[in-house]
């Protein structure tokens, strides 16, 4: 009996101990499949809702956001289609064709039609950025703004957010506009710009994911250099659009939208500290138009901001005449002065000589100059010793040195002759400095000690 029940209890502690064990082995493996599917859930909700790092701004509303602002949410579902070019002040003929992009865009979303990818090209400040979201918005899509200026920063990480930004694009059900602004920035040449390995990869990347048209996402690039584009970018673009700076018409239709935001508005209103005194404010929009010539949009409409300001600081809050007069000629004198900082980076840049063993000879303004055309030394100096023979007979005294290698005062004075007259033919061809030898003589014959280089160096 002693021994059955010590048997027993054996038994039952033995069941015991593999209960527990059972259970928490079933313990742990709902912890790692809790673990593991919260932690599928989150990317697939990153994925799906979640705002990708190089992703600067967007119309597409996150958990986070929609928690945070439900009115604004619940306004943003209710919205609907928009004019693409209401608020946005263009000339009539890109009006027009911009007019077009976005009615053909809004078609194909509804057909799901495959998007065309468009680059917008010009100065800053034009409404490129403003037109690619009313473009956005009039369609019925979802936009997405994100920077070329991100990109390379983010190093090795830059190939890993390039895809999510993708991946995240394609899952809109609404489809995505992507806007790229200062795209220049990431997408250069890679055959002749010098760019990193990882900005490298970032832009095969890029490549990769655009290789082919998509129902999913539309790519709209903004650039004010587009030149510096590699060629792969160039063969994804289906439409270029040049938005250039507004004529005397769009610059009048851009100073009375912006008096009237920033002005009228604020002094009809009643809940401002804001007043207007006296004067034709149609004249005066009129004169302003044609005092901001050569300003972009951007510049105009801080224009605005700058009359309001200047009422802001008055005593009385009464906007006149003269401080308006006053902040556009600062207007004017500031746009003056980047246009000629712009102007001496273009003339530095075109002035700056070609490096060695460049295949051209540079010229002194810009110009450059096949080699095979640059006069040599001897053709341009021969006629002039040809002249000099009529008009002054060489001396025939030469007192030779011993070696052989020195002339009397008399044979310098004639060397220093044929010297300035060739110098001063060849200045206007080819540098002189080019067209005689390191020391800057002459021989007898009249032929210079060393000819240019004919390797391509420049001359």
């Amino acid at each position: 009996n002693f021994i059955r029940d010590l048997t027993c209890k054996i038994v039952s502690y033995v069941m015991l101990m593999l209960h527990q064990v059972a259970g928490l082995t079933l313990l742990a493996v709902g912890v790692y499949s809790a673990r593991n599917a919260t932690g599928v859930a989150g990317r697939y909700i990153e994925a799906r809702l979640g705002k990708p790092s190089l992703v600067r701004e967007t119309s597409r509303f996150t958990v986070g956001e929609a928690i945070k602002h439900p009115v604004k949410t619940a306004k943003r579902l209710k919205s609907k289609p928009q004019d693409a070019l209401e608020g946005v002040v263009l000339s009539p003929s890109l009006e027009e064709r911009v007019r077009d992009i976005a009615i053909a865009t809004r078609n194909t979303r509804q057909n799901n039609g495959l998007y065309r990818n468009i680059l917008m090209y010009g100065p800053p400040g034009t409404g490129k950025t403003l037109f690619a979201k009313k473009l956005a918005v009039h369609s019925g899509m979802d936009y997405a703004i994100m920077t070329g200026g991100d990109v390379a920063p983010m190093g090795r990480d830059g190939v890993t957010a390039m895809h999510k930004v993708f991946d995240w694009a394609t899952t809109s059900r609404r489809g995505l506009l992507l806007f790229v602004d200062e795209a220049d920035a990431f997408l250069r040449k890679r055959s002749t710009e010098k760019i990193s390995e990882d900005l490298r990869a970032t832009l095969n990347a890029f490549l990769y994911r655009t290789g082919e048209q998509s129902n999913k996402f539309m790519l709209v690039l903004a650039s004010n250099q587009p030149e510096q584009f590699d060629w792969a970018i160039n063969d994804r673009i289906d439409e270029i659009v040049n938005f250039a700076l507004p004529g005397p018409e769009e610059r009048e239709r851009l100073v009375r939208l912006y008096f009237d935001k920033y002005v009228l508005e604020p002094a009809t209103g009643g809940r401002q500290r804001m007043k207007l005194a006296q004067f034709d404010y149609g004249i005066k929009c009129s004169e302003i138009a044609k005092r901001t010539e050569g300003m972009s949009g951007r510049e105009i409409s801080k224009l605005g901001v700058a009359w309001q300001a200047a009422a802001y600081s008055s005593e009385d809050g009464v906007l006149t005449e003269a401080m308006i007069d006053a902040r556009v000629d600062d207007a004017v004198k500031q746009h003056l002065q980047k246009m000629n900082w712009l102007h001496a980076e273009e003339e530095a840049q075109t002035l700056t000589p070609p490096p060695a063993g460049a295949t051209a000879i540079g010229g002194k303004m810009g110009f450059t100059l096949p080699q095979s055309d640059a006069p040599q030394a001897e053709a341009v100096i021969a006629p002039v010793l040809d002249k000099q023979g009529e008009s002054i007979a060489p001396p025939s005294d030469l007192d030779q040195s011993e070696e052989g290698k020195s002339a009397t005062p008399a044979g310098k004075d004639f060397e220093d002759t044929v010297k300035a007259e060739a110098a001063t033919t060849a200045e206007n061809l080819v540098d002189p400095a080019a067209s005689t030898d390191s020391e800057g003589k002459v021989d007898k014959e009249g032929k210079t000690g060393s000819l240019p280089p004919k390797d391509g160096t420049p001359v």
